[in-house]
């Protein structure tokens, strides 16, 4: 059993568990109270192989091992779902088989897919793939698994046909005005979408095509910006490009091959950077959704080299955006950017406030920081913006999603049309309900981390052990946590304090363990 110390709220508070069949452990009451490393570790010839210079403290599990149980995060997972399974592979196609010179008759998509619209591509090659891969994981739909290994087989065919490892569903020339500083939407976010599905689906779903897809795209990037100066490519820079650095560091982490790591920090923004570093806020004024993507990067960067000036900015970042540009719900922006000094959000309340891929990119960025350090802090925020803004963004009917979650008083949710919007946080939604598992649990080699309280459950084949946690959180207030092992185990247990809790108590077997304390 535990010892009889106090604990505060503001951390975790530890059980140690011998288990020889079944345990039931702790009701918490509330009333009285390539981004993961776990996906980095690929299997070559049965061995893992792990690139990470620095270790989390603490592990995610992969998805295949956590399965959602009935509450708001299944209702939407299964919104998800039934959204993706209705989305054509051949309408998907259309835009990149028509750029690419191969016949195409079937219906194009609307809005931020359009034949005329210069993102295309991002959701329908990127976004799509990412999605249907994780949703994979999560739930093992092997027909979203067969549509997304469709798609990738004729992305495939796309790409040969364009020649020289470029795919997108708008003409190469639209780096060339890039390069030439012409006026053009963002063509190096889309290209980090597209690399981002298909590397997903070789990590989750075993597609070799994927991957091969994923490293002809990074070669033909490499090949792009390797002619342009520093200050040539720092210019580009200025227009909006997604994550490249981490899906380039994500492709490193699963390949091994230096070059890409090299290439990743080619898109590293000095005038973004250097004031972070030196823990400056030099945020107002910023689209808030073209920087976030860029301290994920910088996050990967330092897991996989160790290089301490990347941690500083992440962390700094971190602690900046949510101690004095967020709202309640944990989100942030309004009208897109950071408009004000720090801490004065009283003016930026309004119909566009909080866009939802930035709470998306935030969340991403906290697991993080969250691996390093284990501070039940960072799931205190986790958890706040998956409850308070996330979930209520997916219509549970037909699975559409929102772009903003207005603040302003008396406003109400417009959610997209579902062949017809595609936006940006059309993307990120479909990917963010299909992974609800992936912060749930965490561990170490020696003790589980319960970050979130979400009905669910979970199976460590390497102790043995499977857990069952039932909560209707947060309708009503308790936790009830059962512990089955195939033999004898000890297992430390730590279960988060949420900052919210006014008090509490914890049960093993119904016995009342006195480990809290008022803080």
């Amino acid at each position: 059993m535990m010892g009889m110390e106090d604990f505060s709220r503001r951390d975790f508070i530890t059980t140690a568990a011998t288990a020889a069949c079944s345990v039931l452990l702790p009701k918490l009451s509330t009333a009285s109270s390539f981004q993961d490393p776990v996906v980095d570790a690929v299997k070559k010839d049965g061995k893992a192989v792990d690139r990470e210079k620095v270790s989390w403290k603490v592990r995610p599990f992969p998805l295949k091992q956590v399965r959602l149980g009935e509450g708001p995060c299944r209702v939407a997972m299964e919104a998800d779902r039934r959204y993706l399974r209705s989305l054509p592979p051949e309408r998907l196609l259309h835009t990149f088989r028509i750029n690419a010179g191969i016949a195409a008759s079937a219906q194009p998509l609307g809005g931020w897919e359009a034949p005329d619209c210069e993102l295309r591509g991002h959701y329908a090659g990127g976004h799509y793939l990412s999605a249907c891969a994780l949703m994979y994981a999560s739930s093992g739909d092997e027909d979203l698994k067969a549509n997304a290994n469709a798609v990738v087989a004729e992305l495939g065919k796309c790409q040969k046909a364009l020649k020289s490892g470029y795919l997108s569903a708008f003409p190469v020339e639209f780096f060339d005005r890039l390069r030439e500083r012409e006026k053009v939407w963002a063509p190096f976010y889309t290209i980090h979408k597209i690399m981002a599905g298909a590397l997903d689906m070789y990590v989750h779903c075993g597609n070799e095509q994927g991957l091969d897809i994923a490293e002809k795209m990074a070669g033909w990037v490499a090949g792009y910006t390797q002619p342009l100066s520093y200050s040539h490519m720092q210019r580009i820079l200025g227009i909006e490009f997604g994550g490249m650095g981490e899906v380039l560091s994500n492709l490193y982490a699963v390949t091994g091959k230096d070059q890409y790591l090299e290439v990743a920090q080619r898109f590293d923004k000095k005038q973004f950077f250097d004031p972070l570093a030196k823990h400056r806020d030099e945020l107002k004024g910023l689209h808030v959704n073209t920087h976030i993507p860029q301290v994920i990067a910088a996050a990967r960067y330092y897991e996989l080299t160790g290089e301490r000036r990347y941690r500083d900015i992440a962390e700094y970042f971190w602690d900046e955006v949510v101690s004095e540009r967020s709202y309640c719900t944990g989100g942030t922006s309004n009208g897109e950017s950071w408009n004000t000094d720090p801490g004065k959000l009283s003016t930026e309340l309004s119909a566009s406030s909080t866009e939802c891929c930035c709470a998306y990119n935030m969340m991403k960025l906290t697991r993080h920081l969250f691996g390093w350090s284990a501070d039940a802090r960072l799931m205190d925020y986790y958890e706040r913006a998956l409850f308070n803004h996330r979930l209520g963004t997916i219509n549970p009917e037909d699975g559409t999603m929102m772009y903003y979650l207005p603040l302003v008083s008396g406003y109400w949710k417009t959610f997209g049309k579902p062949f017809d919007s595609l936006w940006c946080c059309t993307g990120t939604g479909s990917e963010e309900y299909a992974k609800l598992t992936d912060t749930i649990y965490f561990h170490d080699d020696d003790s589980l981390y319960v970050n979130l309280y979400i009905d669910s459950d979970l199976d460590w084949p390497e102790k043995g052990v499977r857990l069952r946690q039932e909560t209707r959180f947060p309708e009503q207030q308790s936790a009830t946590l059962t512990v089955t092992v195939k033999n004898p185990v000890t297992l430390a247990i730590n279960l988060r304090i949420p900052y919210w809790a006014q008090g509490g108590s914890v049960k093993i077997n119904g016995a009342t363990l006195p480990a809290l304390r008022e803080s």
